[in-house]
């Protein structure tokens, strides 16, 4: 995946908007955070949610998450949507990296948490650690900087 990540980063400088999702940090630097709520996503039935792949997680069969937790409502049958939308508060509702590993972890204040939808698909909650891609968990750990 870094070899990817590689190849196309110089695309970036072209103008390409390049989206490296769910990429390990080679650096192990602490996790990105998660979005969910920063943009809507209107499903084609009308279902309207802060984040697709937390549903999409949620319904997978070892997911211990009800999609319906994540789905705020319906543009075509809510006409509140609005309010629902203003209402809902991922973040408030979900404590993402709410586990003694992450409290414990040295990066900790600096740290997203990564990404809770990629938590559901493994079959854990929420507030477990994403650990496909944590550097705590998987070795990936910040090497220290040698000056000469």
């Amino acid at each position: 995946m870094q070899r990817i990540y590689e190849l196309t980063a110089p695309f970036e400088a072209s103008g390409l908007e390049v989206v490296h999702i769910r990429f390990p940090n080679a650096q192990g630097a602490p996790l990105a955070g998660c979005d969910a709520g920063t943009i809507i996503y209107v499903f084609t039935p009308g279902e309207v949610t802060l984040c697709p792949y937390l549903v999409f997680a949620a319904r997978t069969p070892q997911s211990k998450h009800d999609p319906e937790e994540f789905i705020v409502g319906n543009i075509f049958t809510d006409r509140d949507i609005a309010a629902r939308l203003d209402s809902y508060s991922f973040h408030d509702r979900y404590q993402v990296g709410a586990n003694p590993t992450c409290g414990a972890c040295a990066l900790e204040s600096g740290c997203g948490k990564g990404c809770p939808a990629a938590v559901i698909s493994s079959g854990e909650r929420i507030r477990a650690v994403d650990a496909a891609v944590c550097p705590v968990t998987t070795g990936r750990r910040r090497l220290p900087v040698v000056s000469a």
